[in-house]
């Protein structure tokens, strides 16, 4: 909703300010606007993700993983800083109920919406259509319009205003009372009216009361409707002056007609009507003014501005700053178990006896994740990890042989010695056995890894007891040519033993093995929530003094 936001404000800030252009012309550009704004959010969760340097150097600069919750600090020294930014998810979580309560909103909106149509079908069935002279008026003002469709002129004794609707088979519902109209009043009105057919005034009417429905809570999508519909009707009524009706004389009939109406006009009706009090000044004061440009949009003009908005659309919708996206927990809760990314064991061998079983994955506890720095230059492929697996299933030895860098290859080996094995054997004897695991890493899999990642935790709340340090590492920090800091994303399970979920920030190949092995030491009092323990999700910066 930022970027949407973004659009919105730049929109209310230049459109107004537009004043030499046409009224038919600020119309789009609101059209087009609250359209973009409306996508925006769609967009982004299609479209893939990407990082401009700029952006990246902004992440850099502030990491999202040290953000979350600045407040929550629950270690703090010269070389490492322990921040809690997340608890354990539970039913209430504020994500969730913000989303019901958005759909709740829509919900009722969209079915006012449907109430309005409803009742603008039961006016519409009891209409009748007319002949005579507002027919041929009908007919005049199509030729000049250009309209190669005549709408149907409809008389409802329920109808208060006029009215137009539909875009394949358009209608103009007229007052009763207008049959007593002079011939210039029903020519300007209709003129007006079947400059709305021409335009599609009401198919934009309608999209942008379900984009409004939609988007129910932000106040930009609600003044942006309303700065569209008050450039429709200025726009019609220039159209209107375009077939030879006089100023002074439309300006008259457009105040009687407004003069007329007997109960106020709602802004959420379901067709596009011309007798609003509102605005009635400002229009009155455009239709006098003789120097005012009242040309349409040309389809040079539609077509320029949509190439322009769809080049700057798609990127925003795919930009990102974040370096670290998180998914939330009640996501988290419906994702089935399943191997988060290829893990492909192979023999080190030169040549495989028959009667040998290679070493088996049996248990993926920790999936391999990305690093911020490889998600962010889209890094992808196999990182091979030489290991050694004893007769009992232990890991006793792992190595990158081929990596990809960017930190990817460290989390492989974060995710590994996280995992259980079955023994090789020979002859069916389990036996100690060298071998490489191929770890495949893909952003299309990234997503379902971060949801298993995310261990059922989410942002902390109220009520959540911060854990404590009970025992650190007493190792020095030393790693030969590193100086900077290594980011660890870390899980404090409920006995207070922290899991290294990956790494997000890496230094070199050896600061992050030293940084793990390292925190991997420590041990916490529980987060509590309630009385009881819970899991939390914590960012670990573990830094290093060449």
């Amino acid at each position: 909703m930022i970027r949407a936001t973004f659009v919105l404000i730049v929109a209310h800030l230049v459109l107004p300010r537009l004043q030499r252009r046409s009224a038919s012309e600020r119309h789009w550009l609101w059209t087009l606007s609250l359209g973009m704004a409306a996508v925006l959010p769609l967009l982004g969760v299609l479209l893939p993700s990407w990082q401009p340097e700029w952006a990246s150097g902004l992440a850099d600069a502030w990491p999202g993983s040290l953000s979350q919750l600045q407040s929550w600090v629950g270690v703090s020294s010269a070389d490492v800083t322990v921040r809690v930014t997340g608890v354990e998810s539970s039913s209430w979580t504020p994500g969730v109920w913000v989303i019901r309560l958005w759909a709740l909103g829509a919900v009722v909106m969209l079915l006012l919406l449907a109430r309005d149509v409803a009742r603008l079908l039961r006016v519409a069935g009891d209409a009748t259509a007319v002949n005579g002279p507002i027919a041929a008026i009908g007919q005049e003002l199509s030729r000049h319009l250009g309209l190669s469709r005549i709408p149907t002129v409809l008389v409802s004794t329920r109808t208060v205003m006029p009215m137009t609707w539909g875009f394949r088979r358009p209608r103009v519902l007229l007052p009763p009372g207008a049959l007593d109209w002079p011939h210039e009043r029903l020519r300007a009105v209709l003129a007006h009216e079947f400059a709305h057919v021409r335009r599609a005034d009401w198919l934009v009417h309608v999209v942008t009361q379900v984009a409004c429905a939609v988007y129910w809570f932000h106040p930009l999508f609600w003044t942006a409707e309303r700065a569209l519909a008050r450039e429709s009707e200025q726009a019609a009524d220039d159209d209107a002056l375009g077939v030879g009706l006089e100023a002074n004389d439309y300006a008259s009939h457009l105040v009687a007609v407004v003069r007329a109406v007997q109960s106020a006009v709602s802004s959420r009706v379901a067709a596009v009507t011309m007798a609003r009090t509102v605005h009635l000044e400002r229009r009155v004061a455009a239709v006098l003014r003789p120097q005012l440009n009242r040309l349409s949009v040309s389809w040079r003009v539609v077509v320029a501005t949509s190439s322009i908005g769809l080049a700057m659309v798609i990127p925003l919708a795919a930009m990102t700053i974040d370096s670290d996206h998180d998914v939330p927990s009640a996501l988290v809760t419906a994702m089935p178990e399943r191997e988060p990314m290829a893990a492909i064991v192979r023999s080190t061998a030169a040549v495989r006896a028959d009667d040998e079983t290679l070493p088996a994955i049996v248990d993926y506890t920790t999936p391999p994740l990305y690093s911020d720095l490889a998600r962010r230059r889209r890094i992808e492929g196999i990182v091979s990890i030489a290991v050694r697996i004893d007769e009992r299933g232990r890991l006793t030895r792992a190595r990158v042989a081929r990596g990809l860098g960017f930190g990817l290859d460290q989390n492989a080996l974060v995710a590994l010695r996280q995992w259980r094995f079955r023994p090789g054997s020979v002859r069916g004897e389990p036996t100690a056995m060298d071998a490489e695991i191929d770890i495949e890493f893909n952003l299309k899999g990234e997503l379902i890894n971060q949801m298993i990642a995310n261990d059922m935790v989410t942002l902390v709340g109220p009520g959540v007891t911060p854990p404590a340090v009970i025992r650190s590492a007493p190792s020095p920090l030393e790693s030969p040519g590193a100086n900077g800091a290594v980011v660890l994303d870390v899980v404090l399970l409920e006995d207070g033993s922290p899991k290294v979920v990956r790494i997000l920030r890496s230094l070199t190949p050896e600061a992050d093995e030293n940084a793990v092995r390292y925190f991997r030491q420590w041990r916490f009092s529980p987060a509590m929530k309630s009385g009881v323990p819970v899991k939390v999700r914590m960012s670990a910066e573990v830094r290093f003094h060449d």
